[in-house]
């Protein structure tokens, strides 16, 4: 699996998009992402599926730490609730 953390993008000129088999065949040989540039800027990135699941994890991983960081920021102001005090004040207010 290409790591998304170590590779830098190959940048090909839009025009080189005329040979898909080419390019198809550039984008599975890459080890990150291939930038297609026009007029020598950024037009639009490409990825391979794996890449492109991989950064999806990353991503959803960084929300993830994001939250727990300001949860754990709430719960040392004292703005949180502990998990089990929340689950039995529901039970108890809802009678289970």
């Amino acid at each position: 699996m290409p790591s998304a953390t170590t590779s830098k993008p190959t940048a090909v000129p839009v025009r080189d998009l005329k040979d898909t088999a080419r390019f198809c065949q550039t984008v599975r040989e890459s080890n990150g992402p291939i930038v297609v540039t026009r007029n020598g800027y950024d037009e639009f990135f490409v990825l391979t599926p794996d890449l492109f699941h991989e950064y999806e994890l990353m991503r959803r991983r960084q929300e993830l730490y994001a939250e727990v960081d300001a949860a754990e920021a709430r719960l040392a102001t004292g703005q949180g609730v502990n998990a089990r005090d929340a689950l039995e004040q529901i039970r108890q207010r809802h009678g289970l």
